[in-house]
Parts: structure tokens; sequence; C-alpha cells
């Protein structure tokens, strides 16, 4: 059977500390980040789409605020108390250093609770969207540089954490 996809790409730009790393990147420093969000149903809704893209980006973007500007730490990294005057702009990642590929299996998660089939989403503006019931988050894909990314998914035709490059 085949399947409809839709993707939409957002752009943040955070900071990082890989507390784990042998050379540079356990020095804190910042990337201009894409991610892109696919979305998979089966079958279009009324519509004939997957989801309207005003959906997709209002719930996204509010998921996406809190990483905008911010420094990304493992919970566990041994020098987090150094960034506590700037705690309201400091993510801590329960899941391990704030790698490519941990970051997309975080979003991801935290997409797929927010995005539920079958919501309502008021948009900004009034408008409310319905998100067909048969729409499913397939995969996030973070770009760390213009040739470097990472993505999660748990579609199980995909290949789960898959990692890219641009080389």
């Amino acid at each position: 059977m085949g399947a409809f996809r839709i993707a939409k790409r957002f752009e943040i730009e955070s900071g990082h500390r890989l507390s784990k790393h042998p050379e540079k990147c356990r020095f804190p420093h910042g990337h201009t980040r894409t991610i892109e969000v696919v979305l998979c149903a089966n079958s279009l809704d009324e519509n004939d789409m997957v989801c309207d893209y005003k959906a997709l980006k209002t719930v996204v973007e509010r998921e996406l605020e809190r990483f905008d500007h911010a420094m990304l730490l493992a919970a566990t990294d041994p020098h987090r108390e150094s960034f506590a005057p700037f705690s309201e702009r400091v993510v801590l990642l329960e899941e391990g250093d704030p790698t490519t590929e941990v970051l997309a299996r975080h979003l991801f998660h935290r997409i797929a609770k927010a995005f539920r089939p079958g919501m309502e989403v008021a948009a900004p503006g009034g408008a409310v969207y319905r998100v067909p019931a048969s729409v499913r988050l397939e995969r996030v894909r973070v770009w760390e540089t213009a040739s470097t990314w990472g993505e999660y998914g748990e579609d199980p035709g995909k290949g789960h954490g898959a990692r890219g490059t641009g080389e």
C-alpha cells in the first residue's frame, strides 16, 4: 500500500557542548539548525491533504520555541552549573549529550506527544485545523551544518535513528 508524505522545515539557533567529545566539540559552540518534520498518511483527508501545513507549523513552532537561542546540555554534564546564570535558556537532555541524533529523538518524542491525530489546532489568527486521524509523525531530521544531519523515526521500515552526512 502506498503512503503520502509531507514535510516542513524550521530553523533555530542553539548552542551545545558535547561533554564526552575528545576534541573541539567539548567546548560550548553554536549552530544554525534546520529541523525537518515529516508526516505520513495512507489516505488523504476531506481536503485532499495529509494534514494542513498551518496545523503542522503551529504545533511544531510551539515545541521548538524552548530550543531556539538556547544552550543544550546533557543533564549529567559536569559543567552544567557554569550555565546556571542563563538557566531560562538552558535545556537539559536526560537522554545524553546533545548530539544531533539525541536532539532528533528528543524532538521526535516531543512533537509526537504534542501532535496527536484527531486534535484541533488553533492557529494564530483564529482559524482552527483538525489533524486527520490517519496522520502519523514519520521522522524528524536535524541538520547541524549544511552538510551533516541526524534523524530519528519509529517507522519500522525506515531504520531507526539513521545518521547521514553530506559527504
